[in-house]
């Protein structure tokens, strides 16, 4: 008897001992998955010292509440990990939000000549209130809208639009995508290419008039940079890169987000992230890339080498990742449509080029490998796609165990061979889900350039999780604005949504782009949350909730398991945990 009156004596002590928790969440439909696929349900979770202590029901919850625990009732809603964005560009954020904003949708029965009309309102409007501003940067344009998305015939965009309202001042305006630049009459001749006698990039596109001068139309970022940078007082101050910077997060918390990955390292971009990250303004952890093109391997390789330590601050910004752009535009295997070629003068077997040499591509990555970087690759076509499947699989020989996390992001038009291939040599995939509803309404241009049955194949999703693939989400800020509850959706219908006002009337009737793409909403939602931790070897840090891992924590305003599907688009995110402490809540 005395030997039992001790064993409760000891238990009851140790349960008095309990560490009591910093927040307890409860009467919450908790969801989570795990790396192998598990997922969670539960009532409650307990976090302390920015940890998770406890996840379960209610009752367990309780010996963790103390006199000073914060707890918070869920009212019924969903508990779940943040979301994070394996692919975005944060550091420019500058681009999106210190700019002249062209990212309006025109309607489809708008004409182009309409389009150029508010291009050059927004500009001069602009322009007129920013007089003290030696160059006027604008971005998000769309080429589609004077390639036949618009209605009436094709129009050629030109530096002369530009010039009509502002000539005395370099334009440059970014598209939407940040593949392609104009360039007003005074930006090119700062630049040095304003004359018919400028030679031919060896890579991006320099677009010329009748008369061989270039007509302002710049093509890829490998070209359209080093432009740029001769233009005088061209780049930004670093507080309006900072500002840009903290307005994206205030965006980026408000939709739930967490981690990020940042893949555009442009000059002083980073020592401005670097700024924000040691002030502690810096909220969400942060995973930047260090950028290698063909023409400046070396010393771009060396570059990453030399300071790949210069950017950390903790676990908030770290740099693993070297960054490829195997194509820009999509490098397809088959021809472009003959109605496209023809309509800009183009050889009948045209295709995009690649922006890397095939061999030095190979060579470059098993340097990176070599180095210890994981190796992020934009591919958008399936030549671009196939070219850097090889090279990868021979560059990851030196890296048998894989202990590299190697990525290809887009992946918009892929061979079914080489989806195969990435799940049998661990090639993750970074996907897109806002691009699946990418149809023939919605994207007529992009039809007339790569023909309906190709695009009828684009942005492949269900084949990458039925091959093993791991599939990481990639928002692509700011080509996107992140929109996680559409991304669900659209992954899981290949329609448009609701919220995207300006099409969903037109285009809801329109059958499901590829629906034998379609996923469920685990593979979407492990997509969003722990595969991101995945990709940037966080997994038993962040992603899920499970007992020891940093709380990363959202709260939902419904129950996205029970939400019809078609309204999934309609949740929001209420409150933003990160290391157990709200960095947002919704007012």
């Amino acid at each position: 008897m005395k030997k039992l009156s001790l064993f409760i004596i000891v238990v009851l002590l140790l349960a008095s001992c309990t560490k009591k928790a910093d927040r307890v969440f409860v009467n919450a439909k908790v969801y989570s998955i795990s790396m192998d696929g598990t997922v969670t349900h539960a009532e409650a979770v307990a976090v302390a010292d920015g940890k998770i202590v406890y996840v379960g029901d209610e009752a367990g919850a309780k010996k963790f509440v103390g006199k000073n625990t914060e707890v918070t009732d869920c009212n019924g809603n969903t508990l779940m990990p943040a979301f994070n964005d394996g692919h975005m560009h944060f550091s420019i954020s500058v681009r999106r939000f210190g700019v002249v904003d062209l990212n309006f949708m025109p309607s489809l029965t708008d004409t182009p000549e309409n389009v150029v009309k508010e291009i050059q309102r927004r500009v001069k409007e602009y322009a007129d209130a920013h007089p003290d501003e030696p160059v006027i940067h604008g971005s998000g344009w769309n080429r589609a809208w004077f390639q036949g998305a618009l209605q009436g015939p094709a129009y050629q965009f030109t530096r002369h639009d530009i010039d009509a309202v502002v000539a005395d001042r370099p334009v440059v305006l970014d598209s939407y995508c940040g593949h392609v630049a104009m360039f007003n009459t005074k930006a090119l001749e700062l630049a040095g290419v304003l004359s018919a006698d400028t030679p031919e990039p060896e890579a991006g596109v320099l677009r010329r008039d009748k008369d061989g001068i270039p007509d302002g139309y710049v093509q890829e970022p490998v070209l359209i940079g080093p432009l740029c940078a001769k233009i005088p007082d061209f780049d930004f101050t670093e507080q309006q890169k900072r500002d840009g910077m903290l307005v994206a997060q205030k965006m980026f918390l408000g939709k739930g987000y967490a981690l990020v990955t940042d893949l555009m390292k442009t000059p002083g971009a980073y020592e401005s992230l670097l700024a924000i990250a040691k002030d502690g303004s810096l909220k969400m952890r942060t995973s930047a890339t260090f950028l290698i093109m063909d023409a400046t391997r070396e010393e771009d390789m060396q570059y990453a080498i030399d300071h790949r330590n210069d950017f950390n601050v903790g676990d908030m910004l770290t740099i693993n990742t070297v960054k490829y752009f195997v194509d820009g535009m999509p490098a397809t295997i088959a021809p472009l449509t003959p109605e496209y070629l023809k309509e800009n003068n183009l050889p009948e077997d045209y295709v995009e080029p690649l922006l890397w040499d095939e061999q030095h591509l190979v060579e470059s990555f098993k340097k990176a490998i070599e180095a210890g970087f994981n190796i992020h690759i934009h591919c958008m076509g399936d030549r671009a796609q196939k070219v850097a499947v090889d090279a990868l699989i021979e560059a990851q020989k030196l890296d048998p165990e894989h202990k590299l996390r190697n990525i290809i992001a887009h992946n918009m038009l892929v061979d079914p061979a080489d989806i195969i291939r990435m799940g049998e040599n661990d090639i993750i995939a970074n996907v897109q889900p806002l691009w699946m509803n990418d149809n023939e309404v919605n994207d007529p241009a992009m039809a007339s350039v790569f023909g309906l049955e190709q695009q009828k194949r684009f942005y492949p999703f269900k084949s990458f999780v039925d091959a093993g693939v791991v599939c990481a989400n990639g928002s692509d800020f700011s080509v996107n604005l992140p929109d996680p509850f559409a991304a669900i959706q659209i992954a899981m219908t290949r329609k448009n949504v609701a919220t995207d006002k300006t099409w969903y009337e037109l285009c809801k009737d329109v059958p499901a782009m590829n629906p034998a793409e379609c996923v469920t909403l685990n593979d979407v939602v492990k997509a969003l949350t722990i595969n991101v931790a995945y990709q940037l070897h966080m997994e038993d840090v962040t992603g899920s909730i499970e007992v020891g891992k940093s709380a990363e924590l959202i709260i939902l305003d419904g129950d996205l398991e029970n939400t019809p599907v078609g309204d999934i688009c309609k949740l929001n995110v209420i409150e933003t945990i990160i290391k157990g402490k709200t960095e947002y809540k919704a007012k």
